[in-house]
């Protein structure tokens, strides 16, 4: 009897494990929304554009490695693939005095989630900028390559005056003109999370 217990409980164990890998190796998209990038490199657009539309990946893309732990708890991983131009800089700054950044506008992004809509040729339509007021913040899962502003209202950030930004502003990447893997993951919280991995 003893004996049958413990092999119940290690088939147990290994069913677990099992379900556990396969969760991770499972790409589960959003059934409601789907998401793009945006930025100077795409003309801030904000609509269906099949070349800044993200990619449905699952936790265990080998891509998104450095950020598996903090991605535990997602429930949609989206990322795009980005390599920042020298020879199109935005011509203009963006500033986070607080944290010492100060650098071209070209590496400035948001993100777009677009909602399904019928009557549209893409089946998809605008709905939300991320970060925005009506969004709110965004997670920073990686502050060695990017900067996400402050999670708090305009009128917050003016009182504060510490230059960290509020939710109207653009998430910043840090490390120049190499070739990143975009991360935006919705949390099983429906928070949003993102991320910058160097290629």
């Amino acid at each position: 009897m003893k004996k049958i217990g413990i092999i119940l409980i290690t088939i147990l164990m290994v069913v677990g494990v099992t379900v556990f890998f396969a969760s991770c190796a499972k790409a589960v998209p959003d059934p409601n929304y789907n998401y793009r990038v945006t930025g100077h490199f795409a003309g801030w657009g904000s609509h269906f554009e099949a070349q800044y539309m993200m990619e449905n990946i699952s936790r265990s893309d080998e891509r998104i490695k450095p950020l598996s732990s903090a991605l535990k708890d997602a429930q949609h991983i989206y990322l795009w693939e980005y390599t920042p131009d020298t020879r199109n800089a935005a011509g203009w700054t963006v500033g986070y005095p607080g944290a010492g950044i100060n650098l071209d506008g070209m590496y400035a992004m948001k993100f777009i989630r677009l909602a399904k809509e019928p009557s549209e040729p893409s089946g998809w339509m605008f709905d939300m900028w991320i970060p925005s007021a009506e969004a709110g913040g965004i997670t920073n899962l990686s502050p060695d390559t990017l900067f996400t502003p402050r999670a708090r209202s305009d009128e917050e950030r003016d009182a504060a005056n510490d230059g960290l930004g509020s939710n109207n502003d653009n998430p910043v990447l840090l490390k120049g003109p190499v070739t990143y893997y975009i991360v935006f993951a919705v949390m099983k919280d429906r928070t949003r999370a993102m991320g910058a991995v160097v290629k």
